[in-house]
Parts: structure tokens; C-alpha cells; sequence
């Protein structure tokens, strides 16, 4: 008789973890994705909020590379108790300064936003107000379309075409191969070159621009 009790309470816990299993099942199913995926239930949330400066980030959609060391914080903890998830706290800093770097053309980005004058510039604005962006590197391949785009540089070898945005300057930027600059331009010089383009072309660096 004990063995057929001992028979049954193992069938009633086997009965019970697959019952457990197929709840976690479900409740990951009802999860409704974030960017950053769905939580983890190992991770517990927290009222006191750690902070730190870093010069990376993930977000669970990537990672994300910054020029200059961002505030980040978080209000999660694993089960060891270490603050972990931690997310940009000037959303409008972060958009700036970082940016994956699987995207060569992102990598210019960051080349630029260290110089100290550019700092400088981008020092007398709130981070919303400036804005960079550079030329898909699939287009800065065209040498076709980037002889016709920069005539005077024809020939040279041009890694990314950087557009630095400010409420009252916008400066252009041209770096090598190497992401090295080696032309800064005032926007209304470049401008003459995107007017003498026909439509098509200049349509389509404007659009390319990211």
C-alpha cells in the first residue's frame, strides 16, 4: 500500500509541473512585446533607482555605441540583487550621441561627434535641437553618383558624407575610408552642389540620409 501512495504522489507531482509549465507557457504567450521584449521574470523591479555613466547600451532591439560616456539608469535588479537593464535617462542625449555601429555609415557619426569643436557647437543647444545624419553608405559607393554630387573631389575616396544640424548652423563633413575628416564644409557651399544636381539625384540623397 505505501508503494502504490508513493506511485501516486509522484504522478500527482509530475501532473503538477506540467501544469506549471503550460501556465508559464501561457503567460509568456499573453506577454505583450516591448522594444525591449518581454520581461524577464527573473528580474524584479525596484523604487531606488542606480545610476552610472557608460559608453554602451542595449536596448533588446541592439546595441548601441555612444560617443562620450551618457547617464544611464535602472530600476531592475536580478536575483542576486545587482542592478542590471540599464536605458539612456535623456532619451534626446542618447538619440544624439549613440548609435549601432554594425551600420558603417553610424560609425562616421560617432568619429565626428568627438571632435571638440563639434562638441563645442552642440554645447549651446539642447540635445533635441541638433541633429546628425549621414549618407547610406550603399550610396557612397555610387562613385558615379558621388562624382557628380562632390565634382571637386572626384577621384578621391570619400567613406561618409556627415550632416551636422543646429538651430543656426549646419555644417557638412566628408571623411575618408578610414572615417578620418578631411573636409568640413559650410552647408550653403554644399547646397550650390545639390542644386546643380538633376531631381532625381537630389531626391535621393535627401531620402538616403539617415
Amino acid at each position: 500500500m505505501f508503494k502504490g501512495k508513493k506511485l501516486l504522489l509522484i504522478g500527482l507531482l509530475a501532473v503538477l509541473a506540467v501544469v506549471l509549465a503550460l501556465i508559464a507557457n501561457y503567460l509568456r504567450s499573453r506577454c505583450v512585446p516591448t522594444p525591449a521584449g518581454c520581461p524577464d521574470p527573473t528580474l524584479k523591479h525596484t523604487a531606488i533607482s542606480q545610476y552610472k555613466y557608460a559608453t554602451s547600451y542595449g536596448d533588446g532591439s541592439g546595441g548601441y555605441v555612444c560617443s562620450r560616456p551618457i547617464k544611464l539608469v535602472s530600476n531592475t535588479i536580478d536575483i542576486k540583487g545587482n542592478s542590471v537593464s540599464f536605458y539612456p535617462v535623456d532619451a534626446a542625449e542618447a538619440k544624439l550621441f549613440c548609435h549601432m555601429t554594425y551600420v558603417i555609415e553610424y560609425k562616421g557619426k560617432i568619429k565626428i561627434l568627438q571632435r571638440p569643436e563639434v562638441l563645442d557647437l552642440i554645447g549651446k543647444y539642447e540635445y533635441k535641437d541638433v541633429s546628425i545624419k549621414a549618407l547610406e553608405f550603399d550610396l557612397i559607393q555610387d562613385k558615379d553618383f558621388v562624382n557628380r554630387l562632390l565634382p571637386k573631389y572626384r577621384g578621391r575616396e570619400i567613406g561618409c558624407i556627415i550632416i551636422l544640424e543646429t538651430p543656426n548652423e549646419k555644417l557638412v563633413y566628408l571623411e575618408d575610408e578610414n572615417l578620418e575628416t578631411f573636409e568640413r564644409l559650410n552647408y550653403e557651399l554644399f547646397e550650390k552642389s545639390l542644386k546643380a544636381l538633376n531631381n532625381a539625384d537630389r531626391e535621393l540623397f535627401l531620402s538616403s540620409l539617415n
